[in-house]
């Protein structure tokens, strides 16, 4: 259990800190293993007096910190099974996701809940700003965490739960033993708005995802991990480390080199496109990483060597870095260290051995097939899986893997995995859009995929007040991409069509706007034409 490791580190050091928010150099809230524990259980005790029970499957957007490190244990400890929900998600494909998996319960930010036509709603969507209808879920019950706002449904606040008493034991095993088949972990991915996929995780391959992840981070008692995701922060809490949260929603680079510096941060993870924004920011600034950081670890998205050879020089002597490379269903899969492969000089790219515990081959069309204790046991709905067809073509080098591109139809932005055919019918629905067609263009300066979304207008439409109303329609209007999944850049252009199936011809129609698919040669950087109406950065 988690909560026994970390109870543990609590009993060697009661004073020792556990976690702490961070913005910057600024301290936000903190709390010591000892509370942090006690906080936990009085969560768990309040859950279980509002009825929650073994296998309740929980719809969770809670920013990282404090509290949402408590819940996800108390619903771990408790038998529960979590499902992080983006707010941005569109309200079709939400609708959807909610009827696949009948979640029990809602955890939630206070702005996540309001109704839909209340007055915050309606202020929210004035200013382009429109959520998922969270507070909506028919059947679940809901948590809130933050403060009362117009226009709330019902709700059990996180004061109320740690109010709360329950009598009798309040482990899982109190409502039957838990297994390690039993559902821990849903993380909703690809598919299609009709039949959205769900990625299903057991307690027994989330253990060793974290079990994994803890030896190859190796965090120690008195080191410090700055991290927001939970596969990393629940490792560290469990060895003792002080762990800390980012709470700000977006990444600046500025920010995050002053939490390195201030904290006395030892280990960090970063997305590949976060990392890019540190190496600028250290750049411009002329200055180097913390000479504090021993160990950083990279990941998310494609690592190149170009990028790799502007970080070497920034990181201290000691400091090791690494490029991880995994799957929502078996994570991680493989890692290499910067030195590896800025020496590496042959085709493709180079992302290492696997790890311990996981066994990989290459099937005949050349796509990489994983397996091991870390592999998921499905999708929700749909037949266990033995192992995991990544859908990137690779070979084999020694022991060693090398990637040489894609078999199947996505894009990989920041830390988000896109799959176009989620989107592209709800873009065709907007009226004057004949076909659509989201691509992806590698760009070298930013170590991360550009996403391209191609329009093909109906005959007489007008192609600029075409194009201005889908950049508007994709953000706010009832066909609304989800968040992750804005386009940078909108183009029209007739789509290519290839086969007796007349499919989009995605490659012809990257050659026909002189895109770059990863793993292409590098060449020069373009000038995209930039809409106006979306950000610089959609997919944070």
């Amino acid at each position: 259990m988690l909560l026994e490791r970390i109870t543990a580190r609590a009993d060697e050091v009661p004073g020792g800190m556990a976690l702490r928010e961070v913005s910057g150099a600024r301290s936000g809230r903190q709390i010591t293993r000892v509370a942090l524990v006690q906080r936990v259980r009085a969560l768990m005790r309040g859950l279980h007096a509002f009825g929650f029970r073994r296998g309740d499957r929980v719809v969770f957007s809670v920013r990282p910190g404090i509290d949402a490190v408590c819940l996800v244990l108390a619903v771990h400890e408790l038998g529960g099974v979590l499902v992080p929900q983006d707010p941005g998600t569109s309200d079709v494909l939400f609708a959807t996701r909610m009827r696949q998996l009948e979640p029990a319960w809602v955890f939630a930010e206070s702005m996540l809940l309001v109704r839909t036509d209340g007055v915050v709603a309606r202020l929210l969507r004035s200013r382009g700003v429109r959520f998922a209808p969270l507070g909506g879920v028919a059947g679940a019950r809901v948590v809130r965490v933050g403060p009362w706002l117009p226009g709330l449904p019902a709700t059990i606040t996180l004061a109320s739960l740690l109010a709360r008493r329950a009598s009798g034991t309040l482990s899982c095993e109190a409502q039957g033993t838990a297994s390690p088949r039993d559902e821990a972990f849903i993380v909703c991915t690809s598919g299609t708005t009709d039949d959205p996929k769900a990625v299903v995780h057991t307690r027994g391959s989330l253990g060793s995802i974290l079990e994994t992840v803890e030896r190859e981070l190796a965090p120690a008692l008195a080191d410090v991990v700055y991290a927001k995701d939970l596969h990393l922060l629940l490792p560290a809490l469990c060895t003792g480390a002080l762990a800390l949260v980012p709470r700000p929603l977006a990444f600046r680079a500025v920010d995050a080199l002053a939490a390195l510096d201030a904290h006395g941060v030892t280990h960090a993870f970063f997305t590949t496109r976060d990392c890019r924004l540190l190496v600028e920011a250290c750049e411009a600034g002329g200055r180097a990483m913390p000479p504090n950081l021993r160990s950083l670890m990279i990941g998310a998205a494609p690592v190149r060597a170009p990028f790799l050879a502007r970080l070497a020089p920034l990181l201290p002597t000691a400091c090791d870095a690494w490029c991880v490379y995994g799957a929502t269903e078996l994570l991680p899969i493989a890692r290499v260290s910067l030195r590896e492969k800025l020496a590496y000089d042959g085709h493709g790219d180079l992302v290492g051995r696997p790890v311990r515990g996981v066994t990989v081959r290459v099937d005949a069309r050349g796509q990489l097939l994983v397996s091991g204790a870390s592999l998921c046991r499905g999708y929700a709905g749909r037949p266990e899986l033995s192992e995991h067809a990544t859908g990137d073509l690779a070979r084999l080098d020694g022991d060693r893997i090398v990637l040489l591109g894609r078999l199947k139809d996505m894009i990989i932005r920041g830390d988000h995995n896109i799959y176009p055919e989620l989107y592209e019918p709800l873009v065709e629905r907007i009226p004057g859009v004949r076909r659509a067609a989201l691509v992806g263009d590698f760009d070298e300066s930013r170590a991360d995929e550009r996403v391209v979304l191609v329009i093909e207008p109906e005959p007489g439409a007008d192609g600029y007040a075409l194009r201005e109303q889908v950049a508007r329609a994709v953000r706010t209007g009832a066909n609304r991409l989800d968040r992750s999944a804005l386009p940078d850049e909108i183009r029209l252009h007739a789509l290519p069509e290839s086969g007796r199936s007349h499919k989009v011809d995605k490659a012809a129609l990257r050659r026909a706007l002189g895109l770059r698919a990863p793993g292409e040669p590098t060449r020069e950087n373009r000038i995209a034409q930039p809409i106006a109406q979306l950000d610089a950065e959609p997919g944070r």
